[in-house]
């Protein structure tokens, strides 16, 4: 730009003429409308993304919580079965000290399985294990 000398005023140089100025301005509106379109187009996908996320993240840990439950669940059988192989190995122990005519043995392994009876069943919290077997010794027959 340049000053003219007598007026004080700018003088307008341009390199074009209105009409390209105007059609670059338009065209300046048109892209700048397209980008604003396309950041909100952008913004939805953002949005939906995220939303599927925390979805996903909600299905694992269900399906974590879901683990936990069948490992306490596995484990609380194969602890009952451990004390059902208990239970048969002493019966089993107390016929063949039947036929044997071992009386003796026959008792202590009948007082065995009393008590592991006794203790497979769960026991009030409040009562500690010694008192819990020292109960079972005083109502047993």
């Amino acid at each position: 730009m340049e000053y003219r000398k007598t007026t004080g005023k700018r003088a307008c140089r341009s390199t074009g003429s209105r009409f390209e100025k105007r059609k670059g301005s338009v065209e300046t509106k048109v892209s700048m409308r397209r980008l604003g379109a396309e950041m909100t187009e952008i913004d939805e996908k953002q949005k939906r993304i995220r939303k599927g996320q925390m979805e996903i993240r909600k299905r694992f840990e269900e399906i974590d919580f879901d683990c936990d439950q069948l490992k306490k669940e596995t484990f609380l059988i194969s602890k009952q079965a451990a004390r059902n192989q208990q239970r048969l190995n002493l019966m089993f122990k107390i016929v063949k000290a039947r036929e044997e005519n071992n009386l003796s043995e026959v008792d202590k392994l009948t007082q065995s399985l009393r008590l592991v009876f006794h203790l497979s069943r769960p026991r009030p919290p409040s009562l500690p294990l010694y008192d819990y077997i020292l109960e079972f010794e005083i109502a047993a027959p």
